[in-house]
């Protein structure tokens, strides 16, 4: 590989949108929260792990668009207030992607996710024992 590849995530109260760069080559997807949030609904599906699958398999799809690879690892950290169904505040951070080996310059790796918090009193004041934090480390 004769470039460096870049990733930059962007975002706003809509849409989550990741961009993939090599040289001259440029990938753009956009992930439009409203439209996941109302499929999630019809559907019944987990709306935070739904969200992390679509972000995995967009950077997948980007970095594939710009660079030809055999590897993609990602491992990321992400932290919520209370339960994964009940969070209000999600918060999302890139720790490294590597495309066969090989590090990829992130910008953008902080992604937050936050909605009304609609937890009643005693859900609110016993989160903190429910709080979430992991690291997630996958092969794509």
């Amino acid at each position: 590989m004769s470039g460096q590849l870049l990733l930059k995530i962007t975002s706003d109260s809509g849409y989550i949108r990741i961009i993939s760069k090599n040289q001259g080559d440029v990938s753009v997807q956009t992930i439009l929260l409203k439209l996941l949030l109302g499929h999630c609904w019809w559907e019944g599906a987990p709306v935070v792990e739904t969200i992390f699958n679509l972000i995995e398999e967009s950077i997948k799809k980007t970095m594939m668009d710009v660079y030809k690879y055999n590897n993609l690892t990602i491992n990321y950290d992400y932290r919520t207030n209370d339960l994964l169904e009940i969070a209000s505040r999600v918060e999302m951070y890139i720790n490294s992607i590597n495309v066969d080996g090989m590090e990829v310059d992130v910008t953008g790796r902080y992604i937050l996710l936050e909605g009304d918090d609609n937890r009643g009193f005693w859900q609110k004041t016993f989160g903190f024992r429910r709080k979430i934090q992991e690291n997630v480390y996958k092969e794509l």
